[in-house]
C-alpha cells in the first residue's frame, strides 16, 4: 500500500486543511463572538493552522531550518486573543490559556508531525467553537408561531433513499475499485468463514492435500478449519454467500451504517433551533448532512464496499447508540420498548462479536449511560427483556461458534494466532514521539475521511452536550475518545499502511459525521428559512452556507483522484490471476501458484470455497512434488495452469 494511502500525500493534506478551514469559519462567523474583531481573530487562527499544510513544503525550501513551532502558536495565540475578546467567562478564558499551554507542549514533544500538529491546532479550534456555541446558544421555545404549527415530520422515505443510494455507490465501488475481488488476508478470511456459516456450519473440514489449501488467516486446528476473526461480520456475509451475491455484504451494510448516522444526527440536532420551526429544519438537514459526510468520505466509503469488518463495527455503533436513547425514552409504547431493546441487545453483542476490541472500547460511553438510566429506572421492563434477550441471541450464537471451533468455552482464535503465527503476538506500549500521529490519525484522518473531519465533529458533539439529546453526544463522545485511547498503544500500525485508510480507528467517524452534521445543519437551515435569522444577517448566513457547500464539494471532487485510484490499482495488480481465470472462463481448472511468482504470497492467493467440494477452478500452493501427485488423485482429469503476475494464466 502506498504511503501513507495515496501517492500525493502532500497535496491531500493541503486540500484538506484549506476545506476544513473553510467549512470552520463559516460556522464561526454564521454565530459570531461578541465582537467582530473577535470573530475576525479567531479566523485568523483557523486561517493559520489550515493553510500551514499547504505552505510548509515551500517554507522548508526557502529555511530547512525552519521550524512549524512559531507558525502553530501564532494560531493559538489568535485563538486565545478571540477568547479573552469575545468571551466575558473568566473560566473560558482559562480553558483557552491552558489549552495553549498544552499546545505547546505537545509541539515540543512531537517529533516529525508537523502536519499533524497543523491538524491538532484546527481541532483545538474546533473545540472551542464547540464551547462557544455551547455557551451563547439561543434560548429555546415551546410558543408557537401563529403562523405555521410544526408537524412531527416522517423520514422513512428518506431513509430508504438514503439507504439505496448507499447501498449502489459502495456497489460502484466495489466493482470498479476491486472488481468484486479481495487479496488482503483479513478479506480471504472472513469471505472464508462466510461461506462456512451459510451452509450452517462452525467450521470446515480438511480438504485433501491441505497444506496446498493454506490461507494466511485461516488457521487448521485439531482437523478443523476456521477464520481467526470472530463470528460477528461473517455471520452477516454467511446470508450473502449463501445466495452467491457476498459483494454486496459490505455495501448493505454501509447502508445500515447511514440510515444509523441519519438517525443520530437528527438526535443530536434535535433542538439547535430557538422555534420548533426552526429545530425541524435543521434536524431535516441533518438527517441528510450526517450519511453524506460519513459516506462521501473515500476510506468510508472504500471499506464499506469492501469485506473488512469495520464498517459493521460503526454501524453497531451508531444503532447501539439509537436503540439506547429510544429504550431509555419516557412515554414510549411498550411495543417500542421491547424493540428498541432488542436492537440494543443485538447491536451492541454483535459490535462486541465483530471485534471484541473495538466493542469493548466503543460500549464503555454505552454501559455508563446504561446503568445510569437504569438505576434511575428510566428503562421499562419491556426494554430490559428486549435487550437481554437481543444480547443473549446474538452474544449466545457467537460463543457457540467459537466453542465448536476451538473446544472451549469463552475463547477465540486470537488465543491460538500466535502459535500458528509468531508474527501475529500483541504488543502495547507507549508510542515514540515520531509514532503519536498512528494511534490518533489527524492528518491521514483529515483528507481520508473528508467531509468528517475532527474539528467539525468535536464543536457539533460539544454543543449538543446542551441539548436534550446530551445522552447521545456523551456516548459518541466516550466511546470514540476510548477507541482512540486504545490503538494509541498498539504497536502493529505504526508506520505501514495496511489497507483503504485508518481503518482500525474509522468508528470515530461516527461521532465526527453526526457532529458535523449537527454544527452544520443551523446554516443550511437559515439559508433555506429566512425566518430564522434577521434581515441584516441572512446575506452574511447565504454567504457562509454556500462557501460550506463549495468548501465541500471541492473537498470530494479533488481528494477522490488521489485515493480511489490507488486503491484501485493495489486491487488490480494483486488480483491480476483472478481477474485472467475468468476472463477465460476457465472451468475443471488448477491453478498453481509458486512462490516469488505472483504479485501476493501464496497464502492470500489460494482462496477457495471451503463448502464446494468440486469448483471450477482450485487455487493451490506449490510446496512440493508429493502435493501435486496428491492433487492429481484427488482431482483428476484437471487442466493445470500456473499464475504469474499479470492476467495470463501458462500452462503448468
Amino acid at each position: 500500500m502506498h504511503l501513507p494511502y495515496t501517492d500525493h500525500y502532500y497535496d491531500a493534506v493541503a486540500i484538506a486543511g484549506e476545506v476544513i478551514g473553510v467549512a470552520l469559519g463559516a460556522v464561526v462567523w454564521s454565530r459570531s463572538f461578541r465582537t467582530r474583531l473577535s470573530t475576525a481573530i479567531f479566523t485568523g487562527a483557523i486561517a493559520v493552522a489550515a493553510l500551514l499544510p499547504a505552505v510548509t513544503q515551500d517554507l522548508k525550501v526557502v529555511s530547512p531550518d525552519l521550524t512549524v513551532l512559531p507558525i502553530l502558536q501564532l494560531s493559538a495565540s489568535l485563538a486565545t486573543l478571540a477568547i479573552f475578546l469575545g468571551q466575558r467567562a473568566h473560566w473560558f478564558k482559562a480553558l483557552a490559556l491552558l489549552g495553549q499551554a498544552g499546545l505547546l507542549g505537545l509541539t515540543l514533544h512531537v517529533t516529525e508531525s508537523d502536519y499533524e500538529l497543523a491538524f491538532l491546532h484546527l481541532f483545538w479550534c474546533g473545540l472551542l467553537v464547540g464551547v462557544h456555541l455551547l455557551t451563547s446558544a439561543p434560548p429555546t421555545t415551546n410558543q408557537l408561531e401563529s403562523d405555521q404549527t410544526p408537524r412531527k415530520r416522517s423520514f422513512v422515505v428518506q431513509e430508504l433513499i438514503v439507504f439505496v443510494s448507499t447501498v449502489a455507490l459502495a456497489f460502484l465501488v466495489t466493482n470498479l475499485a476491486f472488481h468484486r475481488l479481495v487479496y488482503n488476508g483479513d478479506e480471504i478470511a472472513n469471505t472464508f468463514q462466510a461461506h462456512v456459516y451459510g451452509h450452517l456450519r462452525a467450521y470446515a473440514d480438511l480438504p485433501p492435500c491441505a497444506s496446498m489449501f493454506e490461507n494466511y488467516w485461516v488457521f487448521r486446528y485439531q482437523g478443523r478449519a476456521f477464520s481467526q476473526y470472530t463470528p460477528g461480520w461473517p455471520m452477516f456475509m454467511g446470508i450473502f454467500a449463501r445466495m452467491g451475491v457476498i459483494s454486496l455484504a459490505g455495501p448493505v451494510m454501509a447502508g445500515i451504517t447511514a440510515v444509523g448516522l441519519g438517525r443520530l444526527s437528527r438526535r443530536l440536532a434535535a433542538d439547535l433551533g430557538s422555534t420548533p420551526q426552526a429545530s425541524q429544519r435543521i434536524v431535516a438537514w441533518a438527517s441528510v448532512l450526517g450519511p453524506l459526510c460519513a459516506l462521501l468520505g473515500p476510506a468510508m466509503l472504500l471499506n464499506g464496499a469492501s469485506r473488512f469488518s469495520h464498517t459493521m463495527v460503526c454501524a453497531c455503533f451508531a444503532w447501539s447508540i439509537e436503540s439506547l436513547c429510544v429504550v431509555s425514552s419516557a412515554n414510549i409504547s411498550r411495543a417500542r420498548a421491547w424493540f428498541s431493546g432488542l436492537g440494543l441487545g443485538a447491536a451492541s453483542s454483535l459490535m462486541l462479536a465483530t471485534r471484541p476490541t473495538d466493542g469493548a472500547t466503543l460500549g464503555v460511553g454505552l454501559f455508563i449511560y446504561f446503568v445510569w438510566a437504569a438505576s434511575r429506572r428510566r428503562i421499562r421492563w419491556q426494554g430490559w427483556a428486549g435487550t437481554v434477550l437481543g444480547f443473549g441471541a446474538f452474544g449466545g450464537l457467537s460463543l457457540l461458534m467459537l466453542r465448536l471451533q476451538l473446544g472451549e468455552w469463552f475463547q477465540t482464535a486470537y488465543k491460538i494466532a500466535p502459535l500458528i503465527r509468531p508474527e501475529a503476538q500483541f504488543h502495547l506500549s507507549w508510542p515514540r514521539p515520531n509514532e503519536l500521529k498512528y494511534g490518533i490519525p489527524l492528518a491521514t484522518g483529515a483528507y481520508c475521511w473528508w467531509p468528517a473531519t475532527p474539528a467539525l465533529g468535536i464543536a457539533g458533539l460539544i454543543r449538543a452536550l446542551g441539548g436534550r439529546e446530551r445522552r447521545a453526544a456523551f456516548m459518541l463522545l466516550v466511546g470514540g475518545s476510548m477507541l482512540l485511547s486504545f490503538y494509541f498503544f498498539v504497536e502493529f500500525g505504526r508506520g505501514s499502511d495496511d489497507g483503504l485508510g485508518p481503518r482500525y480507528t474509522l468508528p470515530v467517524v461516527v461521532p465526527m459525521a453526526t457532529g458535523g452534521a449537527a454544527v452544520l445543519a443551523p446554516l443550511f437551515a437559515r439559508l433555506t428559512w429566512p425566518k430564522m435569522v434577521a434581515p441584516s444577517t441572512w446575506l452574511w448566513s447565504w454567504f457562509g452556507t454556500l462557501s460550506t457547500v463549495a468548501a465541500m464539494a471541492y473537498g470530494v471532487v479533488r481528494l477522490a483522484p488521489l485515493l480511489y485510484p490507488v486503491a484501485e490499482r493495489e486491487y488490480r495488480y494483486t488480483t491480476a490471476p483472478f481477474r485472467g481465470a475468468r476472463n477465460m472462463g476457465l472451468k475443471n481448472a488448477v491453478v498453481m501458484i509458486i512462490e516469488g511468482h505472483t504479485t501476493e504470497t501464496e497464502s492470500n492467493m489460494a482462496q477457495n470455497n471451503p463448502m464446494d467440494p468440486n469448483p471450477d477452478v482450485l487455487w493451490l500452493s506449490r510446496h512440493n512434488k508429493s502435493e501435486e501427485i496428491c492433487v492429481q488423485k484427488h482431482y483428476p482429469g484437471r487442466k493445470w495452469y500456473r499464475a504469474g503476475k499479470d492476467e495470463v494464466l501458462k500452462p503448468y
